[in-house]
Parts: C-alpha cells; sequence; structure tokens
C-alpha cells in the first residue's frame, strides 16, 4: 500500500506494511542482495528481511535469547555478515546467507550497545556502549583488541572508521567528537561542534576527509584536521536522530525529530530538493547500493521506500515550469559559521557543569586515557541516552503552549528546513 508524502511532492513513497512483522519499533535497517531485499532490527529483539518489491519477510526472526532490544546493526563491506549491537551488551554476528547467527561475543560493555562500524578491511569491529567506552573488536579472534576506550562521552552515540581504518571518531551525550588512534587507542584531538548544552548524535565520515555531525540542533560539517573551522549546513533543526551517506557520497540523508529527512549534496553542503515528509517516530534511514532509493522506518514498524530518481524528476519537472523558489530549488542554503574548538589530546580534565560525575576534556586539556578492563567500568550518567528522548522531553515541557504558538513554531521550522 501506499503512505502519504510531503504535499510538495507528486511521488510518493511505497510502504511496506509492518504489521505481522516486529512487535516494536524498528531500530535500525539497510539494504541487502542487490537492493532486493532490506533488513530490520527492531527494539523488539528480533532481525527480518523482506522483499522490497513485496513486503513480504523471506528470512526471520532472527533471535537469541536475552540479547534485548537490537539498538545498531551494520552490513559488511562484502555484504556476507551483519554485525549487530543490543541491550545486554553483547556484540552478535549473523550469515546474511543463511541468517545463523555465527559469533556471540563476550560481554566487555556493562549497559547496552549503540552504535556499531566495521573497519574498511573487515578485520576490526567497532562498538560504542551506553556505558561512556568504545572497544575495538578483532573480528577473526572474536575478541577485544588492547582494551576498551575510555571516551570522555556520558554515553557513545556513534563510532566511525576513517577511510583508511587508521583512526576512529566517537560522539556521544555531550558536545564534542573525539578522534582516537586504532592502533593504541590514545585520544588525538577532540572538536567541540557545537554548544555545551548540545549532544552529537550520528557521525559521517566521507572518503574525501570531511565529517558530517547530526546534532541536537541540526546539522554540521567539519574536517579530521578541522584546526576549529566548523560550519553548519542549513538552519537550526530538530534533533537528528539518523544520517546515512549514499556509497557512491553524491548524496547525504539526515533525518530529524520532527519526522522530515533532508537530502544535501556533501561535496557542496547544499540541500537537494526538498524534505520528504514521513510518518511520526521517525528513527532510522538506509540509502540502497545504487543510490536510487532511500528507506526509512521507525516506531510504527513500516518501512518507506523513497524513489529518489521520481523524487528528482518531479522538482525538475516544478523547477522548470515555474522557476527557482524557496520550495523548489535544488540549491540550498549556504553555509553558515558557528563557534567550534578543536583541541590536541593532554591529560587534564574538567568538570562537566551538567552531570557532577563526568569528566570532559578541557579545551586546552587531555582526554582521559584507556580505563584497565579489570577495573569497574565508568558509571553511566543520567537516564534519557538517545536523541529521540529529547522530544518527549521538550513536548512534557511545554504542554502548556498555546495552539496558536504551536503553530507558528511549526511554519517557522518548515520555513528553516526548506
Amino acid at each position: 500500500m501506499l503512505s502519504t508524502s510531503a504535499k510538495s511532492y507528486t511521488q510518493k513513497p511505497i510502504c511496506l506494511d509492518g504489521r505481522g512483522t516486529h512487535s516494536d519499533a524498528i531500530s535500525c535497517l539497510d539494504f541487502l542482495d542487490e537492493d532486493r531485499r532490506i533488513i530490520t532490527c527492531s527494539e523488539d529483539g528480533s532481525i527480518q528481511v523482506r522483499e522490497v518489491d513485496t513486503g513480504q519477510v523471506v528470512s526471520g526472526p532472527w533471535t537469541d535469547a536475552g540479547s534485548g532490544a537490537v539498538h545498531a546493526m551494520a552490513v559488511s563491506p562484502n555484504h556476507m555478515e551483519i554485525v549487530t549491537g543490543s541491550q545486554d551488551g553483547r556484540i552478535r554476528l549473523w550469515t546474511v546467507a543463511t541468517g545463523k547467527m555465527t559469533g556471540k561475543w563476550k560481554q566487555a560493555h556493562s549497559l547496552a550497545i549503540l552504535s556499531v562500524c566495521w573497519s574498511p578491511d573487515e578485520l576490526h569491529i567497532a562498538s560504542g556502549s551506553e556505558d561512556g567506552t568504545a572497544i575495538i573488536w578483532d573480528t577473526k579472534q572474536s575478541d577485544i583488541v588492547g582494551h576498551p576506550i575510555r571516551t570522555a562521552h556520558p554515553h557513545v552515540y556513534a563510532v566511525h572508521y576513517s577511510s583508511d581504518g587508521t583512526t576512529l571518531v566517537t560522539s556521544g551525550y555531550n558536545n564534542t567528537i573525539t578522534f582516537w588512534d586504532v592502533k593504541t587507542r590514545e585520544a588525538l584531538r577532540f572538536v567541540e561542534p557545537c554548544h555545551a548544552s548540545q549532544q552529537v548524535h550520528c557521525v559521517i565520515w566521507t572518503s574525501y576527509d570531511r565529517i558530517f555531525l547530526g546534532c541536537s540542533n541540526g546539522i554540521v560539517q567539519t574536517r579530521a584536521n578541522a584546526q576549529g573551522k566548523v560550519a553548519r549546513l542549513g538552519e537550526r533543526t530538530s534533533p537528528i536522530c539518523a544520517m546515512v551517506l549514499s556509497q557512491d557520497e553524491l548524496l547525504l540523508a539526515t533525518a530529524s525529530l520532527d519526522n522530515t529527512i533532508s537530502l544535501w549534496d556533501p561535496k557542496t553542503n547544499q540541500s537537494v530538493g526538498r524534505p520528504l515528509d514521513h510518518p511520526s517516530g521517525l528513527r532510522c534511514a538506509a540509502f540502497a547500493r545504487n543510490s536510487r532509493l532511500l528507506a526509512t522506518s521507525g516506531v510504527d514498524k513500516n518501512v518507506y521506500i523513497w524513489n529518489l530518481q521520481a523524487l528528482f524528476k518531479d522538482v525538475n519537472a516544478t523547477v522548470s515550469e515555474s522557476g527557482p523558489s524557496p520550495g523548489t530549488s535544488i540549491a540550498g542554503r549556504s553555509l553558515i559559521n558557528i563557534d567550534a574548538s578543536t583541541c590536541p589530546a593532554s591529560n587534564n580534565r574538567r568538570k562537566d557543569p551538567r552531570h557532577s560525575d563526568t569528566d570532559v576534556p578541557d579545551s586546552t586539556h587531555r582526554l582521559p586515557g584507556p580505563f584497565d578492563a579489570a577495573t569497574n567500568i565508568r558509571n553511566p550518567s543520567p537516564p534519557n541516552p538517545r536523541p529521540w528522548d529529547e522530544r518527549s522531553i521538550a513536548q512534557s515541557n511545554s504542554s502548556t503552549r498555546t495552539v496558536c504558538q504551536v503553530a507558528g513554531e511549526v511554519c517557522r521550522t518548515l520555513h528553516l528546513i526548506i
């Protein structure tokens, strides 16, 4: 069946009905088998594979008792294996062809795993946890490489390798991203791309060394050697909950908690077309390998498949007929510089005023060194670790606003996004 999409587009996404599949929200998804199938992971702890054309479940559910919710998933570069991170703090490996679990690694994280990624050579996997640690795993030995990294993030939301696999970047429940030497697991430097009251939810690192960050209040772009140079894409938006790059690196998609998906040209930092309008509860997104399709999903357990070629044809036709306008322009807003800080690592630390028991790097000092795996893993900071929790908090705090105020804010948000 077809869902509704943004009224500014005549093309609508195909909706793969989620009834009878997962019993809870879909947390992550990706394309498989030359884009003919799509894999979804759920808060109910299950994994399923569906046909893109029909929505029919062809494999699954893949489950492992006691795993709890599956929060993170990454498909290997050769598309043959899946790694997942779950509520129980454990890494699991699955074979795409059979759906069988081939590895269940020891519990090195004390809390839920929120992010996972493969190294470019597939020899390592990195995981980031709600316990504030990042771990590099040897895929052949099924064990930790060295010791866990004690990051300065109270929770680690994202881990991402550089294209050469020598550096790992982490982000989390504070306003910094940190660069780590993969071999030594020592901090190289950190960047503060947003205000201290904000958080960095998502990280994308391109092969040409641009880094895109999804923050609590919008999208930011920097470089590994930024030296303090950080730029914002467009205007401030609602928190970014997902960010994906097409395989050809020609499109960047950002999903925000106002249920819109924005498309960007990552080489020019310009928006492409208008935002796509997802039904409520947007949580995740994925590009097809051919970059022609975009899938989105979330709380309603449906998967929405967007035909990007058709959408762009729609936009081009509108532009050619009526001329460019703020609602139809393919070229987006220019970059707006914002304050930022890039610093080398050093040993001194300061207290985070938002968490009395949490240290964060000072702008002239150093990140913490790795901790001994035999010691206790650092205590987690207060709850609300996931970006979508922020929206419910904001809504509860604003229950006394008038209908006119809410409508005005919605109009302003749509104007800024477009």
